[in-house]
């Protein structure tokens, strides 16, 4: 029988749960130069290991290290009548993955805030280049026209876009875009964590259990 230990660094805890140590990055909020942008914790080495170890390597256990970080509110909704609406992924994407991160932090969001969400108004037309791969411009580029308003679906009159991470904000962006196409009055955005600084490398860190650790051990080690 094992006994419970922080899935970042190893160390002893009580429950599953991140070790005082490993949750020291919680506490800042940073600030976002787009107004219309609001984001949580910081994107720091720790919080990318923890995160792409759910997206990228199906450790979905760990999903509910998320939901203590989800906020008691968000600095731009306004009212009640917000609709939360995560950045859709396209159907091969979510067929690899097995699961939208932003699906589940919306829906989670919604459940404590008591906010409606919608997860299949906005949609993603077909596949494009991972965002991760990208420079800063060709992110902006690579998702022209790429998302769609589900016609079936009355247009609320505020949402909040939902995602994990802040990069550049190109993502946002062209989804505010088609949101304002389909006729929504207000819209804002909310992540979980922004990057601190333009990196873009992020599946190559990554790619195997062999090059990706936690502590000492391989992040398999711990499933």
């Amino acid at each position: 029988m094992f006994e419970p230990q922080c899935p970042l660094c190893g160390n002893p805890v009580m429950s599953i749960s991140l070790c005082s140590q490993c949750s020291g990055w919680l506490k800042t909020e940073p600030q976002n130069e787009h107004p219309w942008l609001a984001s949580s914790y910081l994107f720091t080495d720790s919080a990318k290991l923890l995160l792409h170890s759910i997206k990228y390597q199906r450790h979905f256990e760990r999903v509910k290290l998320l939901r203590t970080l989800l906020p008691s509110s968000l600095p731009l909704a306004l009212d009640t009548k917000t609709v939360l609406i995560p950045v859709p992924l396209s159907p091969l994407r979510f067929f690899e993955r097995g699961f939208n991160q932003s699906e589940w932090l919306a829906t989670e969001l919604g459940k404590k805030l008591n906010l409606k969400v919608e997860t299949r108004a906005l949609l993603k037309k077909g596949e494009t280049k991972a965002q991760s791969t990208l420079s800063r411009e060709d992110r902006k580029n690579n998702l022209v026209g790429a998302f769609e308003w589900n016609a079936k679906r009355p247009a609320p009159e505020r949402v909040c876009i939902v995602d994990d991470v802040l990069t550049t904000g190109s993502t946002l962006e062209a989804c505010r875009e088609c949101l304002y196409k389909a006729r929504v009055k207000e819209v804002f955005g909310w992540t979980l964590f922004k990057a601190t600084t333009s990196v873009f490398d992020g599946r190559k860190n990554i790619q195997s259990s062999s090059s990706a650790t936690i502590g000492e051990f391989p992040i398999d080690w711990y499933s």
